[in-house]
């Protein structure tokens, strides 16, 4: 069993290698464990064993797969206290249930801006009543990784 996160955690949920690990190494700087994920099943994967503060959820991934896990996710999970976050193109054709999310971010986002809402939202999520026991997240293990060299050696 995996001990329960003090730090708020982070799921961000992008297609774009790029702008996810842009995201990751932003936040993973600030008091929040942080995971990401590449496509919806993934994400899926993740929210099915562990519980997260805050979802960044990038709704332009091919496929409709945003559209898709946030289906998966509340059918799945319906007593999860996640707030969702939604970062959109306001030009792209959208099917979002404005239900599913909690709030909705336009792109081009200001890196700077989205770290920072992320930083003031997390901690406000209140804590799931019998919380899911989560591995240790992507930032916890490069953080141990990177006073060491070795993830190992610690």
């Amino acid at each position: 069993m995996y001990p329960i996160m003090s730090d708020p955690r982070v799921l961000i949920v992008e297609s774009n290698d790029v702008l996810r690990v842009m995201l990751f190494t932003i936040l993973r700087h600030q008091p929040l464990a942080v995971d990401t994920a590449a496509t919806a099943e993934e994400a899926l994967g993740r929210v099915l064993t562990c519980d997260y503060a805050l979802i960044v959820l990038d709704m332009d991934m091919p496929d409709n797969e945003a559209i898709s896990f946030l289906r998966e996710f509340r059918q799945q999970r319906p007593e999860a206290t996640s707030f969702v976050l939604a970062v959109r193109d306001p030009n792209g054709v959208s099917n979002l249930d404005p239900a599913q999310v909690a709030a909705v971010l336009n792109k081009p986002l200001e890196i700077d801006t989205m770290a920072e809402v992320v930083r003031e939202c997390a901690p406000l999520v209140p804590r799931p009543e019998d919380p899911l026991p989560c591995p240790p997240s992507e930032s916890d293990v490069r953080a141990k990784l990177d006073r060491s060299g070795s993830y190992y050696s610690n």
